[in-house]
């Protein structure tokens, strides 16, 4: 199973694998200008963590901000907790 992204910004699936990573960065980034006030993107539905997906989030929150719009990441899971600490991330996406 992969990632999905669904309305609402809500995460289900195994991973973000590389060979989609781009096709979920473009529906969140669509969401985003789509989106009036603040983002919510709830990251519960993740199972599995790389930094792949890391790297999906800071693009997100880099077009949120090009917008003017905050973003905020719940339910992060643990080991993407972990990845996005290890990569200096943390007062960024959590």
């Amino acid at each position: 199973m992969v990632a999905t992204l669904s309305q609402g910004f809500v995460f289900a699936g195994l991973e973000v694998s590389l060979s989609q990573a781009e096709a979920i960065k473009s529906q969140g980034v669509a969401m985003i200008l789509s989106q009036p006030g603040p983002i919510a993107v709830d990251l519960s539905g993740l199972e599995k963590a790389n930094s792949v997906t890391v790297a999906v989030l800071v693009a997100w929150y880099r077009h949120a901000r090009l917008q003017k719009k905050k973003i905020t990441f719940i339910n992060v899971p643990k080991d993407l907790g972990k990845i996005i600490e290890f990569s200096g991330l943390n007062e960024v996406l959590l």
